[in-house]
């Protein structure tokens, strides 16, 4: 009997993480395989803050970096001006500020979230993807830009790339690192 409700709540365990993982694959609204989202923190007209998902749509197929099969390639890059390796140690939370400059942000280990003025919260987790383009935000209501900080019982461990061009071909403020809105 205790092996068979062992067995039970395994199925059980395992059926609710596979349905938790397809609601979230749902919750992307529309990012395909050949897509890649991204959140973006940007800036409205009146200095505050949001952010929206976004996806990089316009990948075409080319020869990379080896021969072979094709594939799927961004075509309207950002120059890079640095990269960094950032940790957060555990329970770590800045102050409200900007974005030093246009930055990818990219989780390697441990959780980390972004609060913009809004009051939209977003955590992030390996290999999630968040731009902050917040520089132009204006300070309301003792805010300015964003706070940030880790999550979780471990340090935040994050790659930082600062770009110091955006795409040419950007359509919606809310996504400037280039793509389509989503969300």
């Amino acid at each position: 009997m205790k092996k068979t409700i062992l067995i039970m709540f395994s199925l059980f365990s395992i059926y609710s993480y596979a349905n938790d993982s397809v609601t979230l694959v749902k919750s992307n609204n529309g990012i395909s395989d050949n897509e890649i989202g991204y959140w973006s923190l940007w800036t409205d007209k009146e200095g505050i803050s949001h952010q929206s998902l976004c996806k990089i749509d316009s990948l075409t197929f080319q020869q990379f970096s080896v021969a072979g099969a094709p594939e799927l390639v961004s075509n309207d890059d950002m120059k890079t001006s640095r990269y960094v390796f950032n940790i957060m140690p555990k329970g770590w939370t800045g102050t409200w500020h900007k974005s030093p400059k246009a930055q990818w942000v990219i989780p390697i280990e441990g959780k980390w979230y972004i609060e913009s003025m809004d009051n939209t919260r977003r955590e992030f987790g390996p290999g999630e993807l968040s731009f902050g383009y917040d520089i132009i935000a204006q300070t309301k209501d003792g805010k300015v830009g964003h706070l940030s900080g880790a999550v979780g019982d471990k340090p935040a461990k994050v790659l930082v790339i600062q770009v110091d061009s955006l795409p040419k071909n950007i359509t919606d403020e809310r996504c400037m690192a280039g793509g389509t809105f989503v969300k």
